[in-house]
């Protein structure tokens, strides 16, 4: 059922499959990236603003790097 000049999700993937695959990859990244930024935003909006020194972010970022050495160290 189409609105407007809204397309349905069938008319949708019916036209995308129409495509050749490699303009197919190329519009499913472009949909990916722009996803992806939708939904940074949502749940960026959703984060409590928390103010960090250089250092407390660099204390993170050496926190996380031992953590991976570790388990690198540790496995069989």
């Amino acid at each position: 059922m189409r609105t407007g000049n809204a397309m349905t999700q069938t008319e949708f993937i019916k036209t995308f499959e129409a495509f050749p695959a490699k303009a197919r990859l190329s519009i499913a990244k472009k949909i990916q990236d722009r996803m992806i930024d939708q939904l940074f935003e949502e749940l960026d909006a959703e984060l409590p603003d928390v103010e960090m020194s250089t250092q407390e972010i660099q204390d993170e970022i050496n926190a996380c790097r031992n953590e991976k050495k570790q388990k690198a160290q540790h496995r069989p």
